[in-house]
């Protein structure tokens, strides 16, 4: 082990940038672990590392998904201050009305926190197909909340939002496409129903960042201006201008940057304006989703960040829409927002256990025993390398052992260097690129050569979870997530490392981590020690992987746990959801328990009939059958050999 005196919890603070992405829900406490406070900076602050333990005691395997409900209700009430203070400051006439898109994270507990968290935030939901709305319709509603419904509709989606309005409910349905609005028409008069209708604009504005395709002119979703012209005419013609009562635009998930959001909003500020002439009960402006998250923490417009706060995108919003309506001597109005992503995706963090490691690059090598056991020129010459290095001459020493190794595969390809020979070289050239590694640490200036070892000199941790399962946009679109180790933090971690998961999928690990400079291409780990569990923690997961999760290798869902705070500040748990079993991901397949074990069985009997097997082990071998389908898909948890 590496002396620790000279580390502290500070220095693995700064190293891992907690507080720069860590919204100041995270932290690392005296003991070296990561910490949680799930109400805000000034709240009860809960050791992870003991929430694992306590886990753990219950017999809850990892990998385990934890919720902290506090965060949501937090989240929820940070936005929602953000506009009332922006509305206050501009004295702007209208108010603000927050929905959640439910696409973002549609579990039924998360849903249920998100609705509840404030008595005083009459919380709209969003939902973008039938099975959302559905879902959506089964559970309780404020009066005052909105029911907005997006995504491609037919006739029976329809008939369900209009019908949900009979029993006191709010639908307001948003044409996606200009042949949607005769159907919704056609539907409300078949019901009875007068509808709330809203328009979603197609704006020639783009959005930033890695969606910037939802906004501009070739978007999935919206009309152009000549569309919603015409359908304003066919509102006239039917009588129904009254049934508009809301605008809508996206301009992109995950914004980078401010003022992207700002070009957007003028162009549907101005839609507004000017439909509300004709169409006195349009009332309402949806800015739709976009609010980002700063993954890496380095507030940049990085694909990974955001160059803006909460309060900055509230005060733009609030101040363009009012601005351009005093302008027009328009009444304002109600602001409504869907950002799914930065309201949910800070509740969740996902800790998952070291099972082993491969330290390829990482053997000791002792220069001289390698002489004594060669002749070879090539492999003398690179441990004489490794022998004489200093940080004066470490980088002429690379540039060297690079060289020769390149020499050493020629002459293997050529039959004229035996492998045991072709093995010391590789042994020699990677305890070169270590030893130079290390001394650069002492130069004032890193050459630039220099400066990429650590990503190449990185070990392999196998870690217990799929990342296709857990962490698919890590895997789909390169997504940073915030990893640090769950504890030691108090010691210096020495080791760069790289993140594999148990899926037999070359793609599935994860060598691209949050950085305030660039992506960094390992992360700092600790040493592991034989006999003692690691374990890691990715944050900010709530929003988007639990539902974009696949079950490569048949891999289910992890256990999840929901966390409150009590009163006396300590942890409960307030609901535990049993991750997937191996029956219930079978039968996703349509494997049936039944079937397979009527097949084992007689497979066992004929290896009975044959005498390979006794009769007591073929029952013993079905037993185990038997029971494996009630099994965790994971693994089980061991210490570190």
């Amino acid at each position: 082990m590496n002396d620790i005196a000279h580390w502290n919890t500070e220095r693995s603070r700064s190293l891992y940038g907690i507080e720069n992405w860590g919204a100041g829900y995270f932290d690392i406490n005296q003991e070296g672990n990561i910490s949680v406070t799930p109400d805000g900076p000034e709240g009860p602050k809960i050791d992870l590392y003991k929430l694992v333990q306590a886990v753990e005691e219950r017999d809850i395997e990892l990998p385990v998904l934890f919720r902290f409900n506090g965060i949501l209700r937090h989240r929820v009430k940070s936005l929602y201050s953000a506009f009332q203070n922006a509305i206050k400051e501009f004295g702007y006439e209208g108010t603000y009305r927050p929905t959640y898109p439910i696409k973002v994270n549609q579990m039924r507990q998360v849903v249920d926190v998100v609705r509840t968290a404030s008595e005083d935030i009459a919380m709209g939901l969003e939902v973008g197909s039938k099975p959302e709305l559905i879902a959506v319709l089964g559970v309780p509603s404020d009066a005052d909340s909105l029911l907005l419904c997006n995504g491609y509709k037919d006739s029976h989606y329809i008939e369900l939002a209009l019908m949900s309005k009979k029993v006191g409910r709010r639908p307001i349905i948003i044409v996606e496409k200009q042949s949607e609005l005769k159907l919704i028409l056609e539907v409300a008069d078949k019901v009875g129903v007068e509808p709330e209708i809203g328009i979603r604009l197609k704006l020639a504005g783009k959005g930033a960042g890695r969606w910037e395709r939802s906004g501009g002119d070739r978007a999935k979703f919206g009309l152009t201006i000549g569309e919603v012209v015409e359908c304003v005419r066919e509102l006239k013609r039917s009588n129904k201008l009254g049934a508009l009562r809301l605008i809508h635009f996206h301009a992109g998930s995950q914004l980078t940057t401010i003022s992207s959001l700002g070009s957007s909003l003028k162009e549907a500020a101005q839609v507004y304006v000017q439909l509300k002439k004709d169409c006195p009960n349009l009332t309402m402006m949806d800015v739709g989703g976009g609010l980002g998250v700063d993954y890496d923490g380095s507030k940049s417009n990085f694909s990974s960040s955001m160059n803006y706060t909460i309060e900055e995108y509230a005060r733009d919003v609030v101040w363009i829409i009012h601005d351009i309506c005093n302008k027009a001597k328009v009444s304002a109005p109600d602001i409504v927002t869907e950002s799914g992503r930065a309201t949910v995706a800070y509740h969740s963090l996902l800790v998952f256990d070291v099972l082993g490691i491969a330290n390829t690059f990482g053997n000791p090598c002792d220069p001289d025993a390698v002489m004594e056991l060669t002749q070879e020129p090539i492999v003398h010459n690179l441990a004489g390398i490794l022998k004489d290095l200093s940080p004066k001459n470490c980088q002429e020493g690379l540039h060297d052992a690079i060289e020769l190794r390149n020499e050493t595969i020629q002459k293997f390809n050529l039959g004229l260097v035996t492998i045991e020979d072709r093995a010391l070289a590789e042994q020699c050239y990677w305890a070169v690129l270590t030893s130079v590694c290390k001394h650069a640490q002492s130069l004032s200036y890193i050459p630039e050569d220099l400066e990429k070892l650590p990503s190449m000199l990185t070990d392999t941790y196998f870690c217990n979870l799929s990342i296709f399962q857990s962490l698919p946009d890590s895997w789909a679109i390169q997504q940073i997530f915030p990893i640090t180790p769950l504890h030691r933090l108090a010691e210096e971690p020495s080791e760069p490392v790289v993140l594999a998961d148990i899926t037999c999928d070359s793609d599935g690990s994860i060598d691209r981590f949050a950085d305030l400079r660039d992506v960094k291409r390992y992360l700092p780990a600790h040493k592991l020690q034989t006999g003692d569990r690691y374990y890691f923690v990715a944050f900010l997961v709530g929003a988007y992987q639990e539902i974009l999760g696949d079950m490569h290798n048949l891999f289910g869902d992890t256990n999840a746990v929901h966390v409150e705070v009590g009163l006396d500040g300590s942890p409960e748990f307030s609901t535990v959801v049993t991750g997937d079993t191996v029956e219930e991901v079978l039968k996703y397949v349509d494997f049936e328990k039944e079937e397979l074990c009527h097949h084992w069985r007689s497979v066992l009997e004929v290896a009975v009939s044959k005498g390979n097997i006794s009769a007591i082990e073929s029952g013993e071998m079905y037993r185990r059958y038997q029971r494996s389908f009630d099994s965790y898909t994971y693994l089980n948890s061991t210490p570190v050999a």
